[in-house]
């Protein structure tokens, strides 16, 4: 995980906040965001329209901003994890907006951005992640909120700051998220229909891994930050969840 990859979510959350969606002009991306609108659909939902246009742009922007992040400093597996979390994403916009004709991760995916990826180098991979992906959208806020938390914390990180000033000045906010994100995965892991879920269980895996990886650097080398709380075990899920590459703070 890197601060740049949760300013890029911060970013297009500025952008697509609903209710905003509609105002244009608000958006500091969105002449970006227009290279990807899907292409027009006969009969498409007016009631969808123009917001699903910039979620499915917003989607593909995210994607194509990762690869770029990533070129000759990330492996295979973190492409993969921040697919991931971009999807997540995806899934948290989708839950805040009604619209009968598309309900699931899925047909939204069919519908406005399996035929508009080609700039992703990812796209081969793309289909068979969504299609395999057991996720209720209902459940989704939750985790997202844990990520949003997780993401403030590196926002405060500096990887320039080998003496840990910024950690130390802003101590106190991040000891604060890391005990709310402590806390959020605590009633996550007590859910059992998130636990026995093995998308679900390999998103809490990875904001696990990504969370422990930034505090193991703050407690090895920033002594006043040792305080983060320890990160709760997570239940073994009824699924086999392939163990993820150990992430880096970079």
């Amino acid at each position: 995980m890197s601060k740049e990859v949760c300013e890029a979510f911060k970013k297009i959350d500025d952008c697509l906040q609903i209710g905003m969606i509609s105002t244009r002009g608000s958006c500091s991306i969105d002449e970006v965001l227009a290279q990807y609108w899907p292409k027009k659909i006969k009969g498409q939902n007016e009631n969808c329209g123009k917001i699903c246009e910039q979620i499915s742009a917003g989607f593909i922007w995210l994607l194509i901003t990762f690869e770029n992040l990533c070129v000759g400093e990330c492996s295979h597996n973190e492409n993969e994890k921040y697919a991931e979390y971009a999807i997540l994403w995806l899934n948290y916009k989708l839950n805040q907006i009604s619209n009968e004709e598309t309900t699931t991760l899925k047909d939204f995916y069919t519908k406005y951005i399996k035929d508009n990826k080609d700039d992703v180098e990812y796209k081969d991979h793309l289909d068979n992640k969504i299609y395999s992906m057991n996720i209720d959208s209902d459940k989704i806020y939750n985790i997202y909120e844990a990520f949003e938390i997780l993401c403030n914390m590196y926002t405060v990180y500096n990887e320039n700051d080998k003496e840990c000033i910024n950690c130390l000045q802003n101590s106190e906010e991040f000891v604060q998220n890391a005990e709310e994100f402590v806390e959020k995965i605590g009633e996550l892991n007590k859910d059992p229909s998130i636990t026995k879920n093995e998308s679900y269980s390999k998103i809490l895996s990875t904001l696990s891994d990504d969370y422990n990886c930034l505090k193991d650097h703050y407690a090895n080398n920033c002594s006043k930050c040792s305080n983060i709380p320890d990160f709760p075990e997570i239940k073994t899920s009824q699924f086999s969840v392939e163990s993820s590459t150990p992430s880096h703070v970079q």
